[in-house]
């Protein structure tokens, strides 16, 4: 049974790229996150991308927004109410 086709494999990394483009554009100006080093940034926003395109997402406007929406409650300040 063969788990991969041939064009399974390379759309991934492109897709990450787009969606990475898309939701840096947003997190590297993103008021509650500017306190992140920008490394710890950059690691959590692919790893969240990752992670949606395993569970079968493509659209890189739904890759970048749920992205963006984890690193923030992942990584923004708690509002202290």
């Amino acid at each position: 049974m063969d788990q991969f086709s041939s064009d399974q494999v390379p759309v991934p990394d492109a897709v990450v790229s787009v969606a990475f483009d898309k939701a840096w554009g947003f997190v590297e100006k993103d008021p509650l996150l500017a306190h992140n080093l920008k490394a710890v940034l950059h690691s959590r926003l692919r790893t969240y991308l990752e992670c949606s395109i395993r569970n079968g997402e493509r659209n890189t406007l739904n890759l970048a927004n749920e992205a963006i929406r984890n690193l923030r409650a992942e990584l923004a300040p708690s509002a202290e109410q």
